[in-house]
């Protein structure tokens, strides 16, 4: 399963709590996750399209929609400190990381950050994360690498290719589910259980080509 995200999403860090609760079940089910961090500017603009806080009542409806989804789902959250940040220094910092260590490194950053309210978008702040964790913080100084920039812009690509639109997306056995609010779905489709009638979307297609 492919999990594409950006810190700087807020809909990314709720996504990411779903991906928690349910780790051990992916794993009994051998469901490996790759976590793809994504620039979510990039990609937007990529559709010549604009992002979510660039919309005054997306933005305020966003933040409100947030909001009740971590209450309901007893999720801590908080906005970081600085909003919006520079989250570059995030998404090279999780590809410098070993692949085993990844999920921990996301965790602890989207904990800082959206559950406990602190700065996340600055190579400081980042330091003194990978400090607590018990972390070399020279692993910092792989982010500015040319290899890392190339791996990330190459993400970006990739997502594109795929059809990714939106963050968070997750793909799973090539189909795409967008939004935290598709975990839902991504859960019945795992457990084979998808409500879609295929027919009637393939029908659709058919009926409304909009090419």
């Amino acid at each position: 399963m492919d999990f594409y995200f950006d810190f700087l999403s807020p809909y990314s860090y709720l996504a990411f709590q779903w991906l928690k609760k349910n780790k051990s079940l992916l794993e009994s089910l051998n469901i490996e996750v790759n976590y793809l961090p994504t620039i979510l500017s990039k990609l937007i603009h990529s559709y010549e399209t604009k992002g979510p806080a660039e919309i005054k009542s997306k933005r305020e409806y966003l933040f409100k929609d947030c909001v009740r989804y971590s209450v309901l789902n007893d999720i801590p959250f908080n906005t970081p400190k600085t909003l919006p940040f520079n989250s570059l220094y995030a998404l090279r910092l999780v590809l410098a990381s070993e692949p085993s260590k990844r999920f921990d490194l996301i965790d602890a950053i989207f904990t800082k950050g959206w559950g406990r309210g602190g700065e996340i978008g600055t190579e400081e702040s980042l330091i003194e994360l990978l400090q607590e964790l018990g972390i070399d913080e020279s692993l910092m100084e792989k982010t500015t690498s040319k290899e890392i920039r190339i791996e990330l812009k190459g993400v970006l690509k990739e997502a594109i290719s795929k059809g990714v639109f939106g963050l968070p997306t997750f793909i799973y056995k090539e189909e795409l589910f967008w939004g935290n609010d598709s975990t839902k779905y991504l859960e019945l489709f795992i457990a084979n259980k998808d409500p879609l009638d295929q027919n009637k979307y393939n029908n659709f297609l058919k009926n409304h080509p909009f090419n």
